[in-house]
């Protein structure tokens, strides 16, 4: 009997080191993370606080201006306005939303935003390009992006389908009360851009040099069988 107690306060010493050290390394592992959330979220507000927006009057001091990059196939440099949002999770660094984009011609002496206020979000973007089979590298024709109000929700909310050039102009509303942005594509003069509006599939066209709208149609849904 005395062997049997023995050997069961051995077992018990094994296994209360064992949890401690499982205990240890959780607690290891959490603070990690803290502390790697704490560096992800101060880095970002550096970067805001030490942007060229930091004295630009925006409505929100956590907004800071991307990586600017240039308009494939153009002169043309743009960048996006950003907003860091916080994760769902406890384990997610969370993530970034478009608020506008800075376009910037280099003929010219100052920039330009697309959007008249840092209000809303630009949930999608679409760049419309040629295509080359020589390879050149393609040219960006027009850009489209649908714009929802800050508090729409990005699914289910609806907002302004917008379309415009490379250089951030001219801008052609395509329509209003746009749910989801399908696809844009270029066919030879033509853009045609498909989009999602009062749960019906809508087939915009669009003259490729001047942006001018050609023709909109509604693309009915079959039903199965």
């Amino acid at each position: 009997m005395a062997g049997w107690q023995k050997a069961f306060r051995y077992l018990w010493r094994v296994n209360a080191i064992l949890i401690l050290v499982a205990a240890g390394a959780v607690t290891f592992g959490v603070g990690a993370l803290l502390v790697s959330e704490l560096h992800v979220r101060t880095a970002r507000t550096r970067e805001a606080e030490s942007g060229p927006l930091a004295a630009a009057g925006t409505s929100d001091p956590r907004l800071f201006l991307g990586q600017a990059s240039v308009v494939p196939g153009t002169i043309f440099m743009r960048a996006e306005l950003l907003r860091s949002r916080e994760g769902g999770g406890f384990s997610s660094s969370g993530y970034t939303e478009t608020r506008n984009i800075l376009f910037i011609d280099p003929k010219e002496k100052h920039a330009r935003w697309l959007l008249a206020d840092d209000r809303h979000v630009i949930v999608e973007t679409s760049d419309v390009s040629t295509a080359r089979s020589d390879g050149e590298a393609t040219r960006t024709v027009a850009t489209v992006a649908l714009v929802k109000g800050v508090d729409a929700d990005r699914q289910t909310g609806t907002g302004e389908l917008l379309l415009f050039g490379p250089a951030g102009e001219p801008i052609v509303k395509v329509s209003e009360n746009v749910r989801a942005l399908h696809v844009a594509a270029l066919s030879g003069q033509q853009i045609t851009v498909l989009y999602e509006r009062d749960r019906q599939l809508i087939m915009g066209a669009f003259d490729a040099a001047s942006l001018a709208r050609q023709e909109e149609q509604i693309m009915p849904v079959p039903a199965l069988k």
